[in-house]
């Protein structure tokens, strides 16, 4: 597992799971941010990673077992949303908040995606290799989503990043993201903030409507953003996702 541990070294440990096609490096760049609100940021690959998870649980099962953090809050972006629910659902002890940022849906609600999505998720079901030559093709022209040339350069190396070694691993998520998960979601227990953008096209916020009612302990933060959520509100998704945990006080 490689982890970039960055920010405040004793701070609240932070949890950042990536989106599809993305990588650890794929976050806002400035690390400072992190330490100035005493978060310890740990940002986790799962690109390059090509095991055969039959299920999203069994990936959280197997991510809590060799990770060695005691107690920790959970930011999941787009593809990475429905990990760090997983990692509640089966470690309800070690999580303490998730921060579900612009996230994929459920299984059952997959038709609220773009058609392009929907029909990659369905070949990468089938023929996992055959998904994964069309999916390489993400890595080769990254996008500029923000504007800020600092700010799309470190998206860039991300993307890059995350093909290095292929694009077998995001076939095979995409597999099971797209398969039962293993868990439901009435098992979360953590408190959820739900941040979505008015104008995400990619993951539309009736995906947020969806969870708002279906997990038991969630606060909905609808902004004008997009997609980019994630980039524009960075700040504020550390300083939600390390806030004092009063099941501990």
């Amino acid at each position: 597992m490689i982890v970039d541990d960055v920010g405040d070294p004793n701070g609240v440990p932070v949890v950042y799971l990536h989106g599809g096609g993305d990588s650890r490096l794929s976050r806002p760049p400035d690390d400072r941010i992190a330490a100035e609100l005493g978060v310890r940021l740990l940002a986790v690959d799962r690109c390059g990673r090509v095991e055969r998870f039959g299920t999203l649980r069994d990936w959280a099962e197997r991510f809590v077992a060799t990770f060695d953090v005691e107690r920790f809050g959970a930011i999941g972006w787009s593809s990475g949303g429905p990990h760090a629910l997983a990692l509640a659902a089966v470690a309800p002890e070690r999580v303490s908040r998730v921060a579900l940022v612009a996230s994929m849906p459920p299984p059952d609600g997959l038709d609220a995606l773009p058609g392009d999505v929907r029909r990659v998720m369905r070949v990468a079901r089938i023929a996992p290799r055959v998904a994964a030559r069309a999916l390489e093709h993400w890595g080769k022209r990254p996008p500029q989503p923000t504007g800020d040339p600092v700010t799309d350069d470190a998206y860039a190396r991300g993307r890059v990043e995350s093909f290095r070694h292929g694009g077998l691993w995001l076939a095979r998520e995409l597999a099971y993201l797209g398969r039962p998960w293993g868990f439901d979601l009435a098992d979360v227990r953590a408190p959820v903030t739900l941040w979505w953008g008015r104008r995400d096209v990619v993951c539309p916020p009736s995906i947020a409507r969806v969870y708002e009612e279906r997990l038991p302990n969630t606060t909905l933060r609808l902004t004008d953003d997009t997609h980019q959520i994630f980039f524009s509100r960075w700040r504020e998704l550390l300083a939600d996702v390390s806030a004092p945990d009063v099941s501990y006080l």
